[in-house]
């Protein structure tokens, strides 16, 4: 069966479709639209008009790109931006109008579980390290504390990368009162996350989605191991982050668009969200850091084909005619 899954985020529209068995799933085409969705909007909890524009224009895309592949099953749902916005409902209505698809408007609570969903299935088997899962979205951010099998706490915070540039309103390159800022707004409201670290040992964190994956390319970059085979889970030495982080807090956003690992939609946001990875570390006693390639939107393929209705195959038959003849 041919299965298309629609992330409608913060920053980009992801769209992911696969030939799917009961037990199995396998990569057919993707595709990542960036439409900042939430952009100017987060203090007055609204989508803009423009930008709510471009992200019907991206779901128009996506939609006929599951026409094109002949998908069976679509399944799209809504995250932050949507979410949080006086005027999400609108914007699925009106997609439902334009190009058929029902989006799902998911909670926090949800996305931390599908990411997990999506993280665990890069794990190496019989993996039993006590970690702390990270995705950092445009418009909130998740974490996720699991043993490798199961959650032993999850929460979903209001500290996207989008929602912390519209309140910092950012100088091109970061400032002290800038770095100041937000050190104070993650002190004051990561609390949470600093009691569930006293109350688990953990010593690894999992980076996943967007702002990682440029982590990870950074890091071929300035290690020049650009073009290594891809694994769906890697290390990214502390030392190296910390490294692009420097370079990151210090750099302009000139310098950022015309480096080769930064994709231009991630340019503004990075250096912010370096800082809050580096943040998370010192919470802790982490001191490992691993990207996994697959989140949300993996783990809602998972959790799409548990809940299918797969057809039953007929059961088959090993008779011979000679066992209807008479004796």
């Amino acid at each position: 069966m041919r299965i298309a899954v629609i992330d409608c985020g913060t920053n980009t529209f992801n769209l992911l479709i696969a030939d799917a068995t009961p037990v199995d799933w396998k990569i057919i085409f993707q595709s990542k639209l960036p439409v900042k969705l939430g952009a100017g909007g987060f203090e007055e909890q609204t989508i803009l008009p423009s930008r709510f524009i471009r992200g019907m224009d991206a779901l128009v895309c996506h939609a006929a790109n599951t026409q094109n592949f002949s998908c069976e099953k679509i399944f799209a749902f809504a995250t932050s931006a949507i979410r949080e916005s006086s005027n999400g409902r609108d914007f699925i209505r009106q997609a439902q109008k334009i190009t058929g698809i029902n989006i799902e408007l998911i909670t926090g609570d949800r996305e931390a579980e599908l990411i997990f969903d999506g993280v665990r299935q890069t794990l190496p088997e019989g993996y039993s390290e006590p970690s702390l899962i990270m995705d950092i979205g445009g418009g909130s951010t998740e974490f996720i504390l699991t043993d490798g099998s199961k959650i032993l706490w999850k929460k979903s915070f209001l500290l996207g990368v989008s929602r912390i540039f519209d309140l910092v309103k950012p100088e091109d390159r970061l400032t002290k009162i800038d770095e100041d800022y937000m050190h104070n707004l993650l002190n004051q409201e990561l609390g949470p996350l600093r009691e569930a670290l006293k109350a688990f040992k953990v010593k690894r964190l999992i980076g996943s989605s967007g702002s990682f994956d440029t982590m990870l390319e950074m890091y071929h970059f300035q290690s020049g191991k650009e073009g290594v085979e891809e694994t769906l889970f890697r290390e990214i030495p502390i030392n190296a982050f910390k490294k692009m982080h420097q370079w990151l807090m210090k750099s302009s956003l000139e310098e950022r668009l015309n480096h080769k690992a930064i994709p231009g939609i991630r340019a503004e946001y990075m250096p912010l969200s370096t800082f809050l990875v580096s943040f998370v570390l010192n919470l802790g006693e982490i001191s490992e850091l691993y990207h996994s390639a697959y989140s949300l939107k993996e783990g809602a393929m998972k959790d799409l084909l548990a809940r299918i209705e797969w057809p039953q195959s007929k059961p088959e038959i090993n008779e011979s005619p000679e066992d209807y003849l008479e004796a």
